[in-house]
């Protein structure tokens, strides 16, 4: 296997081992539910806005995840809620108001085509699809409509994920906020663990001087928990749980990043790998192969080489 398939397979094992771990934590001991959501959103699922490039300057500060209350407001004050349909807006703002926790996770950088990673921002199932294709995922993510999904982890937790509201382009100017409900049966809780989270994913895109186009995203997650006794457990445990959160979040953004890579190579392998996802529709396979063929033709195989890094 070359060195770009051996590059994809290790972004997806780090990736999906970061998800299902998160999810079948989440709701069950707690807050992984918005982790295992972060890998799905971003995945999916399912974007730092336009404002993140008005200066490359600001993709050079120093960037770390924040829980503070400023980086909480500005986060509310960013996801719009009168966009958002009326049958999802009341349970959006409860979770933004009363979250049990909140944190931003550190923007990550990278080298990718901006109209893939749009794509998988907005069709997190096909990424999913592709973890269980290569045997290293359990996790299901079924679309059920046209933004929402249902998901589980085969180990208690179930749970449904809807879009809320996104604005997306191909240059990868990105707002998508999701609202996602669901549940842990299991050991150790006598009684279902209930949670409810909100997304608010952003990104940016622009080429750099040596030609290649880097996005940079970043993700906001407020997660309410039901029980009282769970969430004080979950407040304690915050300082360890975001660590993973943000490693999951980085993986699975390096996924998309080596994706490209590989469709730019080796768009046919792309090709065979989507056309054996019996899930996805046909129609979604045939648009993310077009993509995979236009990323193969614009891209110089020459060119410099690809970086992924957070943003410094």
């Amino acid at each position: 296997m070359d060195r770009c398939q051996s590059n994809v397979d290790s972004a997806a094992q780090r990736a999906a081992s970061c998800c299902t771990r998160a999810i079948g934590f989440l709701f069950s001991r707690f807050v992984l539910q918005h982790l295992a959501l972060t890998a799905i959103g971003c995945l999916v699922l399912s974007s730092v806005a336009t404002d993140l490039f008005a200066a490359k300057q600001s993709l050079q500060r120093p960037n770390k995840a924040s829980t503070s209350d400023a980086a909480r407001r500005e986060a509310i004050q960013a996801v719009p809620l009168k966009r958002i349909h009326q049958k999802y807006r009341r349970s959006v703002q409860k979770v933004l108001i009363d979250s049990s926790l909140f944190r931003r996770m550190p923007t990550q950088m990278v080298d990718c085509d901006p109209q893939m990673f749009t794509f998988l921002m907005k069709n997190p199932e096909m990424l999913v699809e592709m973890w269980q294709h290569m045997g290293i995922s359990r996790v299901t993510l079924k679309r059920t409509g046209t933004n929402t999904f249902s998901l589980a982890d085969g180990a208690g937790t179930t749970g449904k994920l809807i879009i809320v509201e996104q604005k997306c382009d191909g240059q990868a100017q990105n707002r998508i906020v999701m609202y996602s409900e669901g549940a842990y049966e299991g050991k150790p809780f006598k009684r279902p663990v209930r949670a409810q989270c909100v997304l608010l994913l952003r990104s940016g895109s622009m080429k750099e001087t040596n030609g290649r186009d880097y996005v940079a995203c970043r993700l906001d997650s407020f997660v309410r928990i039901e029980r009282q006794s769970v969430e004080l457990f979950a407040k304690a445990l915050h300082p360890w749980v975001g660590k993973t959160a943000d490693a999951n979040f980085a993986d699975t953004i390096s996924f998309i990043s080596n994706l490209s890579q590989a469709a730019e190579q080796r768009p046919a392998s792309i090709e065979r790998l989507v056309n054996s996802l019996p899930r996805v529709t046909q129609q979604r396979q045939q648009k993310f192969v077009r993509i995979a063929y236009e990323c193969a033709e614009k891209y110089d195989h020459e060119s410099a080489p690809r970086v992924a890094r957070k943003a410094q």
